[in-house]
């Protein structure tokens, strides 16, 4: 219980000297021996940390120089299926949610094929711009099942979906297929996410499932490549 304990001081440690600026993107944080002797920890203990941050997307490592504080929020690892607000709560951010637009329609077309619905089935429109510390980071263009979401409101909007859906509902998401490619922006897109038109933009569209596998959102979202990047791991396989 004691090596949690020293394990969860240290990470905070860190985590607070960058959230409050002693620690600005590219400064080399303490070694793994400073932090052990600093909190009468062994090296190992404090190794893991640096690690997991690393993971996090906080700091990086420069093989033979130290670590470093990271410029760029590492906002989603695609093995994780965690929303916007999920994500970045991990790094001890808040999201603000600026409602662009929200209103109950039938389903367009594409959204029909997405989701696998009749043209009577009516679904929830959202767009919304996502911000932290007050800087814009995505915009989102989302059509959600009216049956599943059936109290949307703007309260809702401005907070977590997801954590309305799975806490206050109790609906049972499971998973989603993503995919990603690069855009530019268009003139709407870079007037809402405050950057110049024709700029590099990652998209990533995602259908989202129940636990029973019924197909309940469709979400179109836009990140700003200047403050946002994405993770995966990769494993090497052998050819036979």
């Amino acid at each position: 219980m004691e090596i949690i304990h020293k394990h969860q001081l240290i990470k905070e440690y860190l985590i607070e000297r960058i959230k409050n600026k002693e620690l600005m993107p590219f400064d080399m944080i303490e070694s793994e021996n400073e932090l052990a002797d600093k909190f009468k920890v062994s090296r190992m203990t404090s190794r893991k940390v640096i690690d997991e941050l690393v993971v996090l997307g906080f700091l990086y490592r420069e093989h033979g120089r130290g670590t470093f504080v990271s410029d760029l929020p590492r906002f989603k690892d695609l093995q994780s299926f965690l929303c916007f607000t999920e994500e970045a709560a991990l790094k001890g951010l808040a999201v603000e949610n600026r409602i662009v637009e929200f209103y109950l329609d039938l389903p367009t077309p594409a959204i029909r094929n997405k989701l696998g619905i009749n043209m009577n089935t009516k679904v929830w429109y959202i767009r919304r711009v996502r911000c932290v510390d007050n800087q814009t980071y995505a915009y989102e263009d989302a059509a959600y099942l009216s049956s599943v979401f059936k109290d949307c409101d703007e309260q809702i909007l401005k907070g977590s979906i997801y954590h309305h859906l799975e806490n206050a509902l109790g609906i049972n998401i499971s998973f989603a297929n993503q995919e990603i490619e690069a855009v530019v922006a268009d003139k709407m897109t870079a007037e809402l996410l405050e950057v110049s038109e024709g700029v590099p933009l990652l998209k990533i569209s995602m259908v989202s499932y129940l636990k029973n596998g019924l197909p309940f959102e469709y979400t179109t979202t836009y990140y700003r490549s200047d403050r946002f990047k994405v993770s995966q791991s990769a494993f090497r396989s052998r050819s036979r």
